[in-house]
Order: C-alpha cells, then structure tokens, then sequence
C-alpha cells in the first residue's frame, strides 16, 4: 500500500467528516477550521490516500482527513491536531496509516519553523504505540480539547432518556415545567449580550480564565445556524445560559454560564438542547470534558457530577501527545506543567 499526503478543501473535509464512522466531533470540521483563520492562526487540511498496488483504479482512495492549526506564542510555535486524524477502521493497517501521518506532520512542523507539534487523538490509550515509535511524549498540559468526555445517546425517545438519568437529575427535568421556567433559543447579539451577562457572574464566583468575548462572537459569526445560545428565564430573570454547537453528528456542550436559583435553570438550557438535537436528527449529544468521578478535590468535579446525571456513557481518549523540534519546547513544557500544578488539574 502506497501512502501519500496531500491538501484537500473545506468540501472534500466535510464531506469525509460526515460520512465518518468512528470517533469524531466538530473540531476536524471545515467551520471550525474557518474559526481558527479568523483568530488569526493558519489553519491546515490533509487527506491521507492510499493507492493499493493490485488495485484496478488509477485514482487513490482518500482513506482519512486532518485539519491543523499552526498556533503563535511567544513561549514556542506549534502545530495542534484537534480531535484528528480521523483514518477509516477499515484502513488502519495495524497502525502503520497513523505511523505515516505522524511523520508527515512532523515534517510539516519543521517546515512551518515550529517549536514542536502538537496531536490531541480520540483514540483509546491502546494506541500509544504507534506514538512512541515516532518518538512522541505525553504534553505536559490538561488541554480543553477533552480527552475525558460524557456522551449520551440521544437516538432513544425523551422518555428512554428521562428513565436512564440519575433520579435527582430526572426530578429536577420533570420539575423544569412547573417551575415556570421558559428557555429562548438564539444567537442575536442580545442572545449572547445575556449569556456574557451570566458569564461575567460565573467568572467571579469560580475563579476561572473565561473566553475573550470576541472569540465568542467570532464562533457566532462562523459557525452560523450550528451554534445556538440556550437562556432560561423564570419571572423575567435570566439565570442560566448555555452554548451548544451543532453538526451532522451531535451536539456539544459549549460553554455554561448561571447565577444561584433555587429552581432547575441550568436543566432546563441543556434539555431544551437536547431537544432540539434530536430535532435536528442528531446521534449524540456530547457534553464535553468531566474529570474521573474520583477526583473530588477536581476543580470540574461539581459540573461533571451534574452532567453524568442526565446518562450516558464515559469516553476516555489518549493524553495529547508531543513531538518537540527545538529546545525552545522546554520552555513550554515548564509553563504549562506550572499552569496544571496551579489549577490542580
């Protein structure tokens, strides 16, 4: 089997992605590729083709995609696969496919005079091999991009779902009605001016680094119809807000923002998300990073109780996994190992 690795565009990426069997979410789709571009980083698409040698066709098959960005920081360049590459099961060939395109990007690493290169896989930690002969290394950093993620199958009928959630959870959904609560989907500027809002209020209380605001707004504009902002009201109040992203294939749990109510707010965003995820026929309803049910001293322990109570499954993927290029990459493995320690993640 003859590899070969080549740039593809926005159409032939998609149309790969949605037909994709196997493990994937929006991150190795064209919009957020265009999302990346807008924020200033130069955004990388790649078939990887195979070309059989007792294959009658002339033509190679493109048997997997990626898409790449090349990130700027003062501490070190790098090139970051998110969620990638996706290579058909049929094709994997005990590895070596993977193998080839490790070694093609880290050629493309050079080439674009980074620091070292960057893969965030989701795929099982069986896999390491095939990291390790091509001299990768565990990154130093607990990335956003989730290794560790809750997904729940949202093909099932509302009342399936309901019977399958923790029994506090399915409470406080039944009580969502009574309660008076309403959610407004959009993503006006006012959709998002009452989500930033709750946002600011979350940030005070946790003590966390949010989102620019701009970066926000960019998705809007990119992402279009595929990102809705779901705000719960009750007595005219805005107390919860959620972002969901959509694709062909699931939706993603965003971002959150709330403020302290004595009803189920924040139940009432993520199941009117739902809701209209099974509407838009959607699979999967992805609820993005929790951290192991263990880890009570965890800063997401709390948010990822609350997200295992609506059911469904643990997906565990390999830790993101570096190839340094330079000695400038010490540099970074520093920073990002003190930010882990100082976040206690």
């Amino acid at each position: 089997m003859k590899l070969n690795l080549r740039e593809i565009n926005a159409s032939q990426l998609n149309e790969f992605y949605n037909s994709f069997s196997g493990e994937k979410t929006f991150l190795q789709t064209s919009k957020y590729g265009d999302f990346r571009e807008k924020l200033g980083e130069k955004n990388f698409r790649y078939g990887i083709y195979s070309q059989s040698s007792n294959s009658k066709s002339p033509e190679p098959e493109l048997i997997g995609v990626c898409q790449f960005q090349r990130i700027p920081a003062r501490r070190g360049i790098h090139l970051h696969v998110p969620h990638g590459p996706l290579i058909s099961t049929d094709k994997w060939n005990e590895g070596a496919v993977l193998r080839f395109f490790l070694s093609e990007y880290k050629r493309i690493g050079r080439e674009e005079k980074c620091d070292f290169v960057r893969i965030s896989p989701l795929l099982e930690g069986a896999q390491k091999k095939e990291f390790q002969k091509e001299n990768f290394r565990p990154a130093p950093t607990h990335l956003v991009n989730p290794e560790l993620t809750w997904v729940l199958d949202i093909t099932q009928d509302e009342e399936s779902i309901l019977a399958n959630m923790r029994k506090s959870t399915r409470y406080e959904v039944r009580r969502i009605e009574k309660s008076g609560i309403t959610v407004h989907m959009g993503n006006s500027k006012k959709d998002l001016d009452i989500f930033w809002q709750l946002h600011t209020e979350t940030v005070k209380r946790q003590h966390f680094v949010p989102f620019a605001r701009k970066m926000t707004e960019t998705e809007l504009d990119i992402f279009g119809n595929d990102v809705q902002i779901f705000n719960a009201q009750i007595e005219q109040k805005n107390c919860s807000s959620s972002i969901i992203i959509f694709d062909s294939h699931a939706a993603y749990y965003h971002q959150g923002a709330s403020i302290y109510s004595k009803f189920p707010v924040t139940h009432a965003t993520l199941w009117e998300a739902i809701r209209e995820a099974k509407h838009r026929g959607c699979e999967e309803f992805n609820f993005w990073g929790v951290c192991d049910e263990n880890q009570t001293n965890h800063p997401w322990y709390g948010l990822s109780k609350f997200k295992r109570g609506f059911g469904g499954e643990e997906r565990r993927f390999l830790h993101a996994q570096d190839f340094p290029l330079t000695s400038k990459y010490w540099l970074n493995f520093l920073v990002e190992k003190w930010r882990k320690w100082k976040r206690h993640y």
